[in-house]
């Protein structure tokens, strides 16, 4: 039988806060005035800049989702460098591996 898998200790911890805090989450990302495309695009830029491969991963992801391109994901990417400077080249691997592994064109 395999492994059950282990409760986030966040939630664990603050299930009502966590609760809520996802609850926001999924708002602040949802299509609005703003698509969602866009927003995931731009947290792909802040993970970048913060050095956060699981963050970036999980935004080029969604972003492909909602219908990204490779070519716009690129283009967000040369913005995410220039921001946050070269320090963030290892972590922009992730997306590039990301879009190979979705086979995005």
């Amino acid at each position: 039988m395999p492994a059950k898998p282990q409760e986030d200790p966040i939630t664990a911890n603050d299930r009502a806060f966590m609760r809520v805090f996802e609850s926001q989450y999924g708002e602040a990302f949802s299509d609005g005035a703003v698509p969602a495309k866009y927003k995931d695009l731009c947290a792909a830029i802040l993970s970048v800049a913060v050095k956060c491969d699981g963050c970036l991963k999980f935004h080029i992801k969604q972003a492909i989702a909602h219908g990204a391109s490779r070519a716009e994901v690129v283009e967000m990417l040369r913005v995410a460098l220039i921001a946050g400077g070269s320090a963030g080249i290892p972590t922009m691997r992730a997306a590039y591996q990301m879009m190979d592994e979705a086979k995005l064109k």
